[in-house]
C-alpha cells in the first residue's frame, strides 16, 4: 500500500509540476539573458550531495533517498518531478534544496553523488544551477543542462536543436 501511495504522490506531483515548468522556461532576451531580472540575494556555491527527487523525498519526511530508491527517483525525475540535492553531512531534510534545472536530463543519476555550482537562494531552498557533475568513479563527469533558463533554445526553437530529443518535449515542424 505504501508503495502505490508513494507512486500516486509521485505522479500526481509530477502532472502538478508539469503545469508549472513553463514558469521556468523563458527564452532569453536580445542580451543572451533570461527575460527577467536575477535577484541580488542569492550566494554562489558549490554543493556536494545525493541527488533526489523532490517529491517522494519531501513527501517520505525524508526517508526516499539512497539506491534502494534510485529506480522511483529515475521515473520521478524522467516524468517532470523536481529535483534536488540532499548535501553530504546534512542531518536533517530540510537541508535538501531543489535544483532549478530540467530534472529529466538528470534522472540517469539518480541517488548518486553530485556536485552542483551554481546560486543558492537559501531562503527558498533552491539552487539556480550553472554546471553539474556526477561522481564517475574518482573523477567528475559534467552533466549538459538542457533547459531555457541557460540558454539552451526555447521550446519550439529547433534550430538549436537542444531541446528536440528531450523527453516529452513534442517539436512542432517549421
Amino acid at each position: 500500500m505504501k508503495k502505490s501511495l508513494t507512486t500516486v504522490l509521485c505522479g500526481g506531483f509530477a502532472v502538478a509540476m508539469l503545469g508549472l515548468g513553463t514558469a521556468f522556461a523563458h527564452p532569453p532576451d536580445a542580451d543572451g539573458k533570461g527575460g527577467h531580472k536575477e535577484s541580488e540575494e542569492g550566494k554562489t556555491v558549490t554543493v556536494t550531495g545525493e541527488l533526489i527527487d523532490t517529491a517522494c523525498f519531501t513527501t517520505s519526511d525524508g526517508d526516499a533517498k539512497g539506491k534502494d530508491h534510485a529506480d522511483c527517483a529515475t521515473k520521478c525525475m524522467a516524468s517532470g518531478v523536481p529535483a534536488g540535492i540532499y548535501p553530504a553531512g546534512a542531518k536533517d531534510a530540510d537541508e535538501a534544496m531543489f535544483l532549478l534545472t530540467n530534472p529529466a536530463v538528470l534522472a540517469p543519476y539518480a541517488a548518486q553523488t553530485i556536485k552542483v555550482e551554481g546560486v543558492a537562494y537559501e531562503h527558498r531552498h533552491a539552487i539556480d544551477v550553472k554546471k553539474l557533475y556526477v561522481k564517475d568513479g574518482e573523477k567528475w563527469k559534467e552533466i549538459a543542462l538542457k533547459d531555457a533558463h541557460h540558454g539552451m533554445g526555447s521550446i519550439g526553437d529547433e534550430k538549436k536543436g537542444d531541446m528536440k530529443d528531450m523527453p516529452g518535449m513534442k517539436m512542432d515542424k517549421k
